[in-house]
């Protein structure tokens, strides 16, 4: 009998702890800060809170990656088990999380351990784990996994929509002028997520239309075909309703995730993000 294979991700997957739970994962937290008091992510603050604080801030929160030690300590007991470990993380393009595991993996020496940059972030990690999880548990190998995870780029669209650029404004991300033009206009930017980098896809003006137009384009690539789905919000549970009708509506989702985003990615996004991510079987 193969040994158990564990998973180890970073805190922006943005699972929920019953998933966590349910299925044994690791989670490895990124930090922040307000001012001088640093708090891990959704260890010390939970989303519920970090929005409240969010929304008050003049500056945004900084965030930081976890360090090697931090995997140390992760993999630490896992090794002991004796588990063949994967350990999928965040962008390389937008956190050094993946070399921090990657250094740690160095450091431990286990040959049983494989560190994965998704080049994705929030939902569309969290949909990467449920998939390999899912593998994992039909008793596919370690190999099966990565494998699948290889074409998991090119089977998925994955859309979100922000309410204000003020986030990206802070965090440096776009312009004083295109974040008051877009405000006053009222314009929702809808992104998408390639190669770790968020690509602008459309601006639509009005909320309703954005959610509209997101749905469209998912519908315009998987058409009538069952897909898995997930849909997330950051402190905008009305916008999730609204997205949630149109997907029930218009997608063939064989499953339907409901996700939220936490604070460290919820740091650039602001509240009101709203987004999905779908996915077909191979």
């Amino acid at each position: 009998m193969s040994a158990k294979i564990r998973f180890v991700t970073d805190s922006t997957a943005d699972l929920s702890p019953e998933y966590v739970e349910q299925h044994n994962i690791t989670v490895v937290p990124l930090k922040g800060s307000f001012g001088e008091e640093t708090y891990r992510d959704y260890v010390d603050i939970k989303p519920d809170e970090f929005y409240r604080r969010l929304r008050q801030a003049d500056k945004l929160p900084r965030t930081s990656q976890p360090s090697p030690a931090d995997f140390l300590a992760a993999y630490q007991p896992l090794v002991e088990e004796g588990a063949e470990i994967i350990s999928i993380h965040i962008a390389s393009a937008l956190s050094g999380t993946v070399q921090a595991a990657r250094l740690a993996k160095e450091m431990l020496n286990y040959p049983h351990l494989e560190v994965v940059d998704s080049e994705s972030a929030s939902i569309f990690l969290h949909a990467m784990i449920r998939e390999g999880v899912r593998l994992a548990e039909r008793g596919g190998s370690v190999e099966d996994i990565l494998e699948l995870w290889q074409s998991f780029h090119s089977r998925r669209q994955v859309l979100f929509m922000v309410d204000t650029m003020e986030y990206m404004l802070k965090g440096g991300r776009i312009g004083k002028g295109t974040a008051f033009l877009g405000t006053l206009l009222n314009i929702k930017p809808i992104f998408t997520f390639k190669g770790g980098v968020v690509h602008p896809v459309e601006k639509v003006r009005g909320r309703k239309k954005a959610l509209d137009r997101m749905v469209e384009l998912i519908r315009q690539q998987v058409g009538d075909k069952p897909v898995h789905c997930i849909i997330a919000d950051a402190d905008a549970p009305d916008y999730l309703a609204e997205l949630r009708r149109r997907v029930e509506e218009r997608i063939n989702c064989s499953e339907l995730i409901i996700s939220r985003m936490g604070p460290v990615m919820g740091t650039y996004s602001g509240p009101g993000f709203v987004g999905i991510v779908v996915w077909r079987d191979p």
